[in-house]
């Protein structure tokens, strides 16, 4: 296997003072700290913390018992975020009725439907005031929070999941959120996305809710690249619906067999019911009762993990760091499914802000019917066929006569004026699931008693993060790949990469006190 080179996060020297007052001023340096936003002061402030060299397991101790502000119990707050390119967009935490802030409070993420959409809510609690997921909250006790997304800042863009991810770590902050029982979920594209973030971002994540999604959007849509074996990591809870005008049982069924095949631990229910989520009532307390029997896993013995982006190279207490460009190994499996596209969509983004009759065009998506027949930004519909349109149910009320292949009519009101667009939807096509544009590594990885081995495919780096409840500090750690021992080592906790880790992921129950990267 040649020359490893294996690189050890620094020790820091742990001396536990005994001094009452500077114990007062290390716990008080600590609270700071957690509060600090990111920059030149909380950078300090840590410098400061290691610098004096309190003992890691008390100060592990403490986060573990942080405590949390008094929240509006059965309401709504709202927050704000700025997002990476520079647009500041709202958030919503639902407060259970029965919260109290000394308690570790399970909390779902829900992802909403339409988020390519241009526009966000202008009053984001009047839009979830009746959703189901209130009652939810109440029944059974969770915080959940309402991320919004748009066009630009998708569930499967850099913008959309930075923005996801970081109000996560920021309710972590303002709420005492038990990180052993954080679920994503959602409806449709909040569905597609559940599906995404469990084969590309699973760790912070106890289980995932996909109802009425497509396995495949964040890789068709986003380009990201997805993996069903990566969904033998996380548990996952789907839906499909007989007659979904997207995503009918009858066509997403391959591809959840295909993901079960790779190993993807999926419970799946096909329903009666069309892309509407009207069947809340019977099959949410089906969902709580999933997500009760799955709280995390934070230490599995076995992890099974593939990438070809080190931005998604870490699932739990591994991090596949570099994708060697090599030939894979003969175990390393494309797991895939062509699936037959007999979708109807006219291919544009409506303008939610418009009032009139019609349905104005805030955009035009390129390649599909909308783009060949030329509708264009700033076109209203008002007709469509010999139906008129007044609003998008008329629009999906014409698009369910429709069948691919057949001759598409819209007629649109541009600068004044009434023009017809004529064209024809496209015929029906197979597609791949998820695009393949680069190779992938892949490593299957199981820990037994301080023994970490490594089944490798095009694996090029990878990390192991060291927590004292999985290995035994005060032995050598051991680590194989394919059979052949790369690293041997006592392994000393780390303060600074602790307390960075934390500050990082916001999880107090997974405060890791080292890592070890290891190079093939």
């Amino acid at each position: 296997m040649g020359i490893h080179r294996v690189a050890i996060a620094l020790t820091a020297v742990l001396v536990l003072l005994s001094s009452s007052a500077w114990a007062a001023d290390w716990q008080s340096q600590l609270v700071d700290l957690i509060h600090a936003e990111p920059g030149t002061a909380r950078d300090a402030l840590l410098a400061e913390i290691v610098d004096a060299a309190p003992d890691w397991q008390a100060v592990a101790d403490h986060l573990r018992a942080l405590e949390f502000p008094p929240a509006p119990a059965g309401r709504f707050v709202q927050h704000e975020a700025l997002c990476l390119d520079g647009a500041v967009r709202p958030w919503l935490v639902y407060v259970p009725s029965g919260y109290d802030p000394a308690v570790p409070t399970p909390l779902l993420i829900k992802l909403h439907g339409g988020v390519g959409t241009p526009n966000l809510p202008d009053d984001p609690r009047a839009e979830e005031q009746d959703s189901p997921y209130l009652p939810f909250a109440d029944r059974y006790g969770y915080l959940v929070l309402f991320p919004y997304g748009q066009e630009g800042a998708t569930w499967w863009d850099e913008v959309g999941m930075a923005n996801v991810a970081q109000q996560l770590r920021d309710a972590k902050r303002s709420y005492n959120v038990d990180d052993d029982r954080v679920y994503m979920g959602g409806f449709s594209d909040g569905a597609s996305a559940s599906f995404c973030h469990a084969m590309v971002a699973p760790t912070d994540y106890a289980a995932f809710v996909a109802l009425n999604g497509h396995l495949g959007v964040g890789s068709l849509d986003g380009d990201l690249p997805l993996y069903a074996t990566n969904l033998a990591n996380t548990p996952l809870y789907a839906t499909t619906t007989f007659d979904d005008e997207l995503y009918p049982s009858r066509r997403m069924r391959p591809a959840i067999e295909m993901a079960r095949a790779a190993g993807g631990d999926v419970y799946y229910r096909e329903l009666l019911g069309t892309h509407d989520f009207d069947f809340a009532d019977t099959e949410l307390p089906r969902i709580a009762r999933f997500l009760a029997r799955h709280p995390r896993d934070p230490l599995p013995h076995r992890i099974d993990w593939e990438t070809a982006l080190p931005e998604f190279g870490r699932c739990r207490w591994l991090s596949i760091d570099k994708v060697a460009f090599t030939d894979p190994a003969p175990w390393h499996e494309d797991h895939n499914a062509a699936l037959l596209d007999e979708m109807i969509v006219i291919g544009f983004q409506p303008d939610d802000t418009f009032e009139g009759p019609g349905m104005l065009v805030g955009s035009v998506v390129e390649g599909y019917a909308a783009d060949s027949l030329g509708l264009l930004a700033g076109d209203v519909i008002v007709q469509a066929g010999e139906l008129e349109i007044v609003d998008g149910d008329d629009l999906w009320e014409y698009k369910s006569g429709l069948s691919r292949g057949d001759a598409v009519s819209l007629v649109v009101i541009r600068d004044g004026q009434e023009v017809t667009l004529d064209g024809q939807m496209p015929p029906p096509e197979s597609y791949f699931v998820f695009k393949r544009e680069q190779p992938s590594a892949r490593a299957r990885v199981s820990f037994s008693a301080n023994h970490v081995d490594v089944q490798g495919s095009r694996l090029g780096a990878f990390s192991v993060y060291v927590h004292p409840d999985m290995f035994r500090l005060e032995e050598e750690i051991v680590i194989t790949v394919d059979g052949e021992e790369v690293f041997r080592g006592m392994v000393e906790p780390d303060l600074g990469f602790m307390l960075e880790q934390y500050l990082q992921d916001r999880d107090r129950k997974l405060l890791y006190v080292a890592k070890v990267s290891v190079e093939l």
